[in-house]
C-alpha cells in the first residue's frame, strides 16, 4: 500500500466502520433524491461519513473549502493523499 493511501488520521475505530456508515453526501448530509439529469456528484454521491470524509480520511475539499472532487480533497490534517505520497518518510512519520 502506497504512503498516503490511507490518511494517518484514521483510527482504528475509523477503519473498522461499516459500509452503511459511508451514506453521507461530501458535506456530510444524507442526499437529497435526485433526478439523472439534476445530479450533482457533491450534493448526490453519498460515500462520506457524517463528517463529509470518504473511508480513506479524505473529504471532496481542498485546504480553503472549495470542492475539489472525489479522493482529490484533504483530510484532517488538511493534507492530500499526493502531499503525503511525496513526503520524506521523516516527515511522513511525524502524522
Amino acid at each position: 500500500m502506497s504512503k498516503g493511501k490511507y490518511s494517518p488520521t484514521i483510527t482504528r475505530v475509523m477503519a473498522d466502520r461499516e459500509f452503511d456508515e459511508f451514506c453521507f453526501n461530501a458535506c456530510g448530509k444524507i442526499p437529497p433524491e435526485f433526478s439523472h439529469s439534476a445530479y450533482n456528484e457533491k450534493v448526490h454521491f453519498a460515500n462520506y461519513d457524517a463528517e463529509g470524509y470518504d473511508r480513506y480520511g479524505y473529504s471532496a475539499f481542498d485546504a480553503d473549502g472549495v470542492y475539489v472532487g472525489i479522493g482529490d480533497g484533504v483530510d484532517r490534517n488538511d493534507i492530500t493523499e499526493y502531499e503525503y505520497s511525496v513526503m520524506e518518510d521523516e516527515e511522513f512519520e511525524q502524522y
